[in-house]
């Protein structure tokens, strides 16, 4: 399912897009988008140990470390952003000023994927993935306060689309995926 989301979205931009992928960890999103025929696509996050590692799997993949809240990259600069799971640890106020960065980001009329966990509470491990002391905390949020943010920082919605966990394979959660679009269009660029 996730696939097939991901496809869409690089179907819906031009083959020569910029995509910023953000959050990208240790770059099997990016490398999937890449493995499409996503050459322009940019492997983002604010971890250097984990784009150490993507960088190691995917040599002819870009990657470079960047802050998800405050990129260094140029208003309009993507025709596409990416954020697949990327604000699981995210407060709806990070999510308001994410939101706000992807659309400087973004030229006009360019489309934007985010997915998150859908839920009320929040899921907390202790020594993740076996590693000692990596504690992490994942937030699951309400879509509809989200579409309101998305809304609210002048995106258009697209389509909310929410997903239940494959068996076996998911955490149990539902997810929802956003699709949205910057303002204007591409004729105007």
């Amino acid at each position: 399912m996730d696939h097939r989301i991901l496809e869409r979205f690089a179907e819906a931009l031009p083959a020569d897009a910029r995509i910023l992928d953000f959050g990208c960890g240790s770059g099997q999103t990016t490398r999937f988008l890449y493995n499409l025929g996503r050459r322009k696509i940019v492997g983002l996050d604010r971890s250097i140990q984990t784009i150490e590692i993507a960088r190691a799997r995917y040599k002819d993949t870009s990657f470079e470390v960047d802050d998800i809240l405050d990129s260094k990259f140029q208003d309009a600069s993507a025709d596409g952003i990416l954020a697949f799971f990327a604000i699981v640890h995210f407060t709806y106020r990070e999510i308001e000023r994410a939101l706000g960065e992807w659309r400087r980001l973004l030229k006009p009329g360019g489309k934007l994927l985010f997915c998150f966990h859908v839920g009320k509470k929040s899921v907390h491990s202790e020594d993740f993935l076996g590693g000692r002391g990596a504690n992490a905390t994942w937030n699951l949020f309400d879509p509809d306060r989200v579409i309101t943010l998305v809304c609210k920082k002048g995106l258009s919605l697209d389509e909310a689309l929410i997903r239940f966990p494959e068996d076996g394979i998911d955490h149990r959660s539902r997810r929802c995926c956003i699709f949205a679009t910057s303002p204007g269009s591409r004729a105007n660029e």
